[in-house]
């Protein structure tokens, strides 16, 4: 099940996101969920 969020971001950031998702057509929310999970695989003991 999926939950809405709200964040707030670096102006510059989102900038970058919106980039990355229109050149690679993936969805802003995909880009982010993928970056929170290599986060936690990072942190995750």
């Amino acid at each position: 099940m999926k939950k809405r969020m709200t964040f707030t971001l670096d102006e510059e950031l989102l900038i970058k996101l919106k980039k990355v998702s229109e050149d690679t057509m993936i969805p802003q929310a995909k880009l982010v969920e993928k970056a929170i999970k290599q986060v936690i695989k990072e942190y995750d003991n």
